[in-house]
């Protein structure tokens, strides 16, 4: 596994803005998924809990998916500040559509908690990606 994780701090004249950025590029084991977790987890620490816990749930789910439909190595990818997480997860298949079990509802709730994501092909295989905005995501 092959790690990279980058913060900066940036004064300006209401406070100070923390940008990091994390990537990791792991195996299509189920052990991945609490790898990205744990990726994702190191560099929300400044946002508030539900938004640490949302940005988690995402980067499970897409890395879920990466790992049982993809089957390829891939890399998880998370840039972060205080008003947004934007995740990727890129992987070296195209798009399927196989979830037999018609028990796949990961994307629905990747849709329900980001602002927005999409899925955009490549010449090498698939890039996943999603961006929460912190202040979206409800109190609990």
């Amino acid at each position: 596994m092959n790690s990279e994780t980058h913060t900066r701090a940036r004064q300006d004249g209401e406070g100070t803005t923390v940008f990091s950025v994390a990537s990791l590029e792991l195996p299509p084991t189920a052990e991945s998924v609490p790898a990205a977790r744990q990726l994702v987890g190191g560099v929300t620490g400044h946002l508030p809990r539900r938004a640490r816990e949302a940005a988690e749930l995402i980067a499970s789910e897409l890395v879920t998916n990466s790992v049982v439909h993809a089957g390829t190595p891939f890399t998880v990818f998370a840039a972060v500040d205080e008003d947004s997480v934007e995740l990727v997860v890129a992987d070296g298949t195209g798009w399927t559509d196989d979830d037999p079990d018609g028990t796949g509802n990961g994307l629905l709730l990747v849709g329900l908690l980001a602002a927005e994501w999409a899925a955009v092909m490549e010449a090498d295989g698939k890039r996943v990606w999603a961006r929460l905005e912190v202040d979206d995501i409800p109190n609990y």
